[in-house]
């Protein structure tokens, strides 16, 4: 297959980072930090890297060059790398990195929608400075993305998150 040997550098830097670990999406083998599917490969006449970003598509397409929306889920935060040459390597640890650090500072929890859960969330506010809350528009429910202000430390991250979520879902 074209660019093994870059996929296989790839491969190693995402299981690599602290907490990341191979599962399987779509048929083939797919990156999680911890329960969260966050990166993936597409492998055959080439080879494509597909990583997760969240609501920062526009900020990472505009940062890295050769990186697009995906074509079917750049609206769910989706995005592509496609991979030619080993000189688009420095372009790919790149986009793993930046999704990794999503990945690790993002949160998403769903609430019901309630006076008491819109309460909860601006008390949240208040007592979680570090963490930056958004209310997303849906249907039936609030759906809050919650985010890691300052990168400094993965492990204060997450638990940091956790406190959060867990602060909102039982206010």
């Amino acid at each position: 297959m074209p660019m093994e040997r870059e996929y296989a550098n790839l491969r190693s830097i995402l299981l690599g980072l602290p907490g990341v670990k191979l599962g399987s999406r779509f048929g083939g083998e797919a990156f999680f930090v911890g329960k969260r599917f966050f990166c993936h490969f597409h492998r055959g006449g080439t080879l494509l890297l597909e990583t997760l970003v969240w609501d920062k598509v526009t900020e990472v397409v505009d940062k890295i060059p050769g990186v697009i929306p995906h074509p079917q889920y750049g609206a769910y935060g989706w995005v592509r790398l496609r991979i030619n040459s080993p000189a688009d390597m420095d372009k790919a640890k790149e986009l793993i990195e930046s999704s990794y650090q999503y990945a690790i500072g993002i949160k998403r929890v769903s609430l019901p929608k309630t006076q008491q859960a819109r309460k909860a969330v601006e008390r949240a506010m208040e007592n979680f400075p570090s963490i930056r809350f958004r209310m997303k528009p849906s249907l039936k429910r609030i759906q809050v993305i919650m985010e890691v202000r300052n990168f400094k430390n993965p492990a204060k991250m997450g638990l940091q998150l956790n406190q959060a979520a867990n602060y909102l879902r039982k206010p």
